[in-house]
């Protein structure tokens, strides 16, 4: 039966029998079988968890290689401008200028300054230090306020002054809230560094701080089991080889005065390799 077969009456007293219900208002243009839709949803229900979970989870699993492969051709395309722009540099002038041209490291969009390097460029013993802090970040020195003062009386200590040794940094930019910077900020400053070790050929390196050993060594390294002890160390391309050493940075010995007897051991290890050179 369908409603051609009602009569006029019947249709008005069916739609009363439905005001009377409260269906006062038409919801789309055909009409919808609910007892069909309640049928198919109680069908869904007793299907086992997995089957329903089955389409969107291959969906997502088929999204992350996507993203992920994005993430890695993004991240190749910056080391490898960053590559380019450091190698291109033939002196520390051009390698200063290289560095101001590059954009990749997201921490220059919010630091004031670009630390880059400062001291002598002929001295056999070159300090990396670890990120930019505020006092740094504030004048563009490689190293500031009370840090620069205790750095001076380290070196003081072994009859060097800060003004005879080489100073840069492993990152450039201070990262927002002096957070530790992350494997990618360290690894888009590494070229830079190594290009400085290029042009300035010390016979030393001193790696001050855990972040600086991390972006030389392992990214898991532990400063308290490394300091102290000496590797050679190869720039990329293999034209200069070098003695490294890492010790505590100025505000890790400002915080923990204890140990600066550690660092103390680090700085006449320092200047018992320098005078064998």
């Amino acid at each position: 039966m369908t409603t051609d077969d009602w009569t006029r009456d019947e249709l008005l007293a069916a739609l009363e029998w439905q005001l009377s219900f409260g269906a006062d208002e038409a919801t789309g243009e055909n009409p919808v079988d609910s007892y069909t839709l309640t049928l198919e949803l109680a069908e869904k229900a007793t299907q086992p968890k997995a089957a329903q979970e089955q389409a969107p989870t291959n969906k997502v699993l088929t999204a992350k290689p996507s993203q992920a492969k994005k993430a890695l051709q993004s991240l190749q395309k910056t080391l490898a401008e960053a590559n380019n722009l450091a190698t291109g540099a033939n002196t520390l002038s051009e390698l200063k200028a290289a560095l101001q041209n590059f954009d990749g490291c997201s921490l220059k969009k919010t630091a004031i300054s670009t630390v880059f390097n400062e001291g002598t460029e002929t001295s056999k013993l070159m300090i990396i230090m670890g990120t930019p802090r505020a006092d740094e970040d504030r004048e563009g020195k490689t190293v500031a306020g009370l840090n620069r003062i205790l750095l001076n009386n380290m070196l003081k200590s072994i009859g060097l002054d800060i003004e005879q040794v080489y100073l840069t940094s492993c990152v450039f930019w201070r990262p927002p809230g002096d957070k530790k910077p992350t494997a990618n900020d360290l690894a888009y400053c590494k070229p830079f560094v190594d290009r400085q070790i290029s042009l300035t050929k010390p016979k030393v390196l001193m790696l001050l701080g855990e972040t600086t050993l991390r972006s030389f060594t392992d990214p898991d390294a532990s400063l308290l089991r490394q300091r102290g002890k000496w590797s050679d160390y190869n720039t990329p391309e293999g034209a200069i080889s070098t003695k490294m050493i890492s010790t505590f940075a100025p505000h890790m010995l400002l915080n923990t005065p204890r140990q600066k007897a550690l660092a103390w051991q680090d700085l006449r290890a320092v200047k018992q390799q320098l005078s064998q050179i």
